[in-house]
């Protein structure tokens, strides 16, 4: 009973404070909260699938001086009570007041929104007599033609609140989108763009929100520049060394992300790189292709296959030739003569030439050894010829000392 009658007093003491004349239209006198809103927006994984979210944080602050002074004085008697008013107060004029401007933005298409909430609700009461709201929705994003992702919630924001319709005004909308993705249209302009983070201050609406399709902007760059190919293989490590060039466009960030993906997806690259060059953009990176070798006595060929992501204006595969096959496949031959034959006959020669001086050196050592043999026994022979003739000499004399 006491919860009943203090809400109907709040009621009272709200519609004291509406202008004569306001329940019949729009008032844009009251002021009632000072909201910020910060919205990031991502892909998700929802049930398996990939879509596009949005997810809300607003800070609502209280800041109606009448019903602040209310809710002080309920708070004096029961403070619970009083918290559980302005929870339901921020439900019931933020929250709800989001939730019929998001459905009626898409009353006239065949979509629906879903919005997902904290397990413990959307509002939070952070302080006295401020609060935090958080939502995420989806979609966030509708895909236009394949060239655009277009946000279908735009325009002015109005809350409803004891029957009367008021503007939704908040005090700062901040947008983060992703860094990826290029910005085709914001309106109306923000006051600060930097780095896809977007501000607009003091207003009462959605603003449009249009992106480029990143896959469709690579298009556009790549029907604008021409594209080179250099390839070159080594078969000792059995790697693909790549260089693509395009020239004839500036890159975009949206550009060089959604370039190296499809180099990834299709290459499965050991690793990449880009590098932006003046008017154009360079990507290398090293593959570990598919590789056959095919050996004979004079050579060694190998057949090395890569897969590119898509077609280019010249090709150059340093050291070898190349042929292309479905499907944007590269097929290249790279050929080493190996001239075995020709080592082989000249390790021969070179043996057998260091045979043949082998031979003579141990053949002109061997003759020099029987001629010093020859030469010593020679001298050993005279030798002892002189000491035999010494000692015929000698004896004569020795007869001739005898006396007769």
């Amino acid at each position: 009973m006491k919860g009943k009658f203090s809400v109907l007093l709040a009621v009272m003491i709200l519609l004291s404070t509406v202008p004569l004349g306001a329940s019949a239209g729009e008032d844009k006198s009251i002021n009632l909260f000072d909201v910020s809103i910060f919205l990031r927006v991502s892909q998700m994984n929802i049930n398996g699938s990939l879509v596009w979210a949005g997810s809300f944080t607003i800070e609502a602050n209280l800041v109606n001086r009448t019903f602040v002074d209310y809710l002080n004085s309920l708070a004096k008697v029961n403070e619970t009570n009083a918290t559980r008013e302005f929870a339901n107060l921020v439900y019931g004029v933020v929250y709800e007041s989001f939730k019929d401007f998001i459905n009626g933005r898409l009353s006239d298409s065949n979509m629906s929104a879903v919005i997902y909430v904290p397990p413990g609700g959307p509002v939070q009461v952070t302080s006295k007599w401020k609060a935090v709201i958080r939502f995420t929705l989806t979609p966030f994003f509708v895909n236009e033609d394949g060239k655009y992702l277009t946000c279908p919630y735009y325009g002015s924001m109005r809350m409803k609140f004891l029957g009367v319709v008021y503007p939704f005004k908040w005090r700062r909308f901040t947008l983060v989108l992703p860094k990826d993705y290029d910005i085709y249209t914001l309106v109306p302009a923000p006051k600060e763009l930097v780095d896809n983070v977007a501000v607009w201050e003091d207003g009462d609406y959605f603003p449009m929100i249009k992106l480029y399709n990143p896959v469709y902007r690579l298009v556009q760059f790549l029907n604008s520049t021409k594209r080179y190919l250099s390839v070159s293989f080594d078969p000792t490590e059995g790697l693909v060394y790549f260089n693509a060039t395009f020239v004839g466009a500036n890159a975009t960030s949206s550009v060089e992300s959604t370039l190296l993906t499809s180099f990834r997806e299709t290459m499965h690259p050991l690793s990449i790189s880009a590098k932006k060059i003046p008017n154009g953009l360079k990507v290398i990176g090293v593959v570990k292709p598919q590789v056959s070798v095919k050996k004979s006595w004079r050579s060694v060929q190998w057949l090395v296959v890569v897969k590119l992501p898509g077609r280019f204006d010249n090709i150059t595969v340093i050291g070898g030739k190349y042929q292309l096959g479905p499907g944007d496949t590269l097929i290249m031959e790279f050929k080493q003569e190996r001239n075995t034959y020709l080592y082989a006959i000249a390790g021969a020669g070179v043996i057998l030439i260091a045979g043949i001086v082998l031979f003579l050196r141990k053949r002109s050592r061997a003759s020099e050894g029987l001629g010093g043999e020859n030469e010593e026994k020679g001298a050993e022979s005279v030798g002892e010829a002189r000491e035999e003739g010494v000692l015929l000499e000698e004896s004569p004399g020795e007869g001739d000392g005898d006396e007769p």
